[in-house]
């Protein structure tokens, strides 16, 4: 291994071409610009919104990077880079697909059947368990935390099975935590704004205080890292807490973002349920009054 630091050249040769990764991004991609174009054709006075589609435009890009760039390759190296591309798949790349909201595109896009098949997905008994938000939220943090501090992680960096599995559990059970927090798309188990907040903020303080007791250690938790640093990289304790910063702050801003987005979703909730109320109470108001004057003009009639 080199002891000088790779160049520019070398860095951005590292792109690999892993055929399925690029299938399914591909194809992802396709289907949700096809189903987009689709239904502005179709429904102008109520077409779906740009800003979605590059957000899961956006979501993709990220899940490439995570899985096909120079990341990627030095995630094998260097943990910091390796938690680099678990930030990507965990915390950014899910929020952005599902604010592209792919479902309800789908069901603005299909006809019938397809509908009906979309409906039986989510609405099917396996989706219901996986997708409570108790169940969601449990396989999130295990899966998360089984990645990030077990010697599984090892293994990803060795086998490239392993490192396609340990990729695909993690955007599976991110996207499965995401989807009752942001709500963008329909879901089996609907939170309340409160429930969601909840829901949010407990999981940034689990992540904070693992965070937190992993920055305090004076031992690598990884030994295979530890022992395969590269020469030009760095201390392979500096190399550790650099992986659980790039987590831990990047992860905490991601939550604090979602809250803040979640919070102001609550407040125009609040606002549109009380000027329905207000019109209501107007309506009846109104109604009172126009009784009233039918007695009065009943009464006054000679």
């Amino acid at each position: 291994m080199s002891d000088t630091a790779p160049g520019f050249g070398e860095v951005i040769a590292q792109f690999a071409f892993d055929a399925p990764w690029y299938g399914l991004l591909l194809a992802a991609a396709g289907f949700y610009a096809v189903a987009w174009l689709r239904v502005r054709s179709e429904r102008p006075r109520r077409p779906p919104a740009g800003w979605r589609l590059a957000a899961f435009m956006l979501g993709l890009a990220l899940i490439f990077v995570a899985t096909q760039s120079p990341l990627e390759h030095y995630g094998n190296q260097l943990l910091w880079a390796d938690f680099g591309g678990m930030l990507l798949l965990t915390m950014i790349a899910p929020p952005l697909l599902l604010l592209g909201s792919p479902l309800t595109l789908a069901f603005r896009a299909g006809g019938p059947r397809g509908r009906a098949r979309l409906r039986r997905f989510y609405r099917g008994r396996v989706m219901r368990v996986v997708a409570m938000p108790i169940v969601a939220w449990l396989l999130f943090a295990v899966v998360t935390y089984a990645w990030q501090f077990m010697g599984i992680t090892e293994d990803a960096a060795a086998n490239v099975f392993v490192r396609d599995v340990q990729q695909i559990s993690l955007l599976a059970v991110s996207l499965l935590f995401w989807w009752p927090a942001l709500c963008a798309d329909p879901v089996a188990w609907r939170m309340n704004h409160p429930l969601r907040v909840l829901y949010v903020a407990v999981e940034m303080t689990h992540k904070g205080l693992f965070g937190g007791m992993f920055l305090s250690l004076n031992t690598p938790v990884h030994e295979t890292f530890a022992a395969n640093t590269p020469a030009w990289g760095p201390s392979p304790m500096m190399d550790q807490r650099l992986a659980i910063l790039v987590l831990w702050v990047g992860g905490s801003l991601v939550f604090l973002v979602a809250l803040a987005g979640i919070a102001v979703s609550w407040i125009r909730y609040e606002a549109r349920q009380s000027h329905r109320v207000d019109r209501r109470l107007d309506a009846l108001r109104e109604a009172r009054r126009q009784r009233a004057r039918a007695l009065g003009g009943a009464f006054d009639r000679p």
